[in-house]
Formats: C-alpha cells, structure tokens, sequence
C-alpha cells in the first residue's frame, strides 16, 4: 500500500491507476504515512450498527428477497398478527428505502419468522439457508451483549465460523457472486477487538 500511494508525488494519472488496480482510494499523503510502526488498522473498533445492521443484516436481507422474492417476504411481512413485542412492517421491508439501526433491530426480530417456512426455488434444501441466517443473527445478537466474558466471546467465535461454514449456500442458490465484503472481513476482528 505505501508504494502505491508514494506514487502521489510522481505522475498523477499513474497514481490514480495503482490505486484503482489496488482497490484503494487515491488518497495523495494518509495521515498515517509517517507512523509507519503503527497498524492504523487496529484502531477501527467493532462497530454494531454500519458494520452489522447496516452491513450485513441489509445483504442478508437482499439475499432472502432475491431467493425467495420480495412479493413473498412481504406478504409474511403483512400477515403477522399485532404483536406487543415486535414491530409490525405492514407496507413490507422489501422497498424499504432508508432504514435505521433501530428498524434494523425490528427487522432481525421477524426476519427468521418470515422465511421459516418458505420453499427454497429449485427444490433445495431450506435447512441450509435457516442456519447460515440463524448463524449471522446470532453473532449479532451475542456481539450485541453490554458485557464479555470467555465464554461469550468464544460463542461469538463460533457462531462466525459456523457462519463461514454455512454461508455457501448464497452462492450456490445465485443469490450472491462472491464473500468479498469488507463488512463481512471486519466481523472477524470482532473478539480480539472486545
């Protein structure tokens, strides 16, 4: 990476092609570039609500709709009786434009109910689909604890791992090309960061 981005000084166009084959933002001189014994990465920290919520519970979200359709997932959406405990998404979250953290939340806590039942397209197995699904929500929820102990953080660790394990069906049912998500990277940062 800092031979890449000591190019900013010579040509630029030549600079802004490194970086482009690099995948890395043509940023001219990082503020990190004179502290080169520091691992500027280990300063981001785990973050809930655009590393989970927004990250990976809105791909998940855009997996289900994809695999099963979004006229489906929002007819179960409609069909769940008012409930005291959850959120009702009457107008259904497939079309949802913005969503915040906190509808993220109420969205978990239906999602897993939506799709219990549904037939996978082809004929597959749903079983596979409900436990990578059931994997993610619970990282998210174990993550999501106020306190950690050894134990919960080794629940978090496997949860992922599983979830790892798991997670091929998406490719395998069409609905995702590859795992390349840098959302998906930093959950494994995770227990070292707590």
């Amino acid at each position: 990476m800092i031979d890449v981005y000591l190019l900013a000084d010579s040509d630029i166009h030549e600079f802004h092609t490194a970086c482009q084959k690099a995948d890395m933002k043509p940023i001219e001189h990082p503020f990190w570039e004179r502290l080169p014994l520091t691992n500027i990465f280990l300063s981001i920290i785990p973050d809930i609500l655009h590393q989970m919520l927004q990250g990976m519970v809105k791909h998940l979200i855009k997996w289900l709709t994809e695999l099963f359709g979004s006229a489906e997932i929002d007819a179960w959406c409609c069909s769940i009786p008012p409930n005291h405990n959850i959120t009702l998404f009457t107008n259904s979250i497939s079309n949802l434009s913005w969503v915040s953290g906190h509808e993220h939340k109420k969205i978990c806590s239906i999602l897993l109910m939506l799709v219990i039942n549904l037939p996978v397209p082809g004929g597959h197995n749903s079983s596979c689909v409900i436990k990578a699904m059931h994997l993610l929500l619970d990282f998210l929820y174990i993550a999501q604890y106020q306190c950690h102990i050894s134990d919960t953080l080794d629940q978090l660790q496997t949860c992922l791992a599983a979830f790892h394990e798991h997670k091929m069906v998406f490719l395998d049912l069409g609905v995702q090309e590859n795992f390349n998500l840098p959302k998906l990277h930093s959950l494994s940062h995770y227990v070292s960061s707590i």
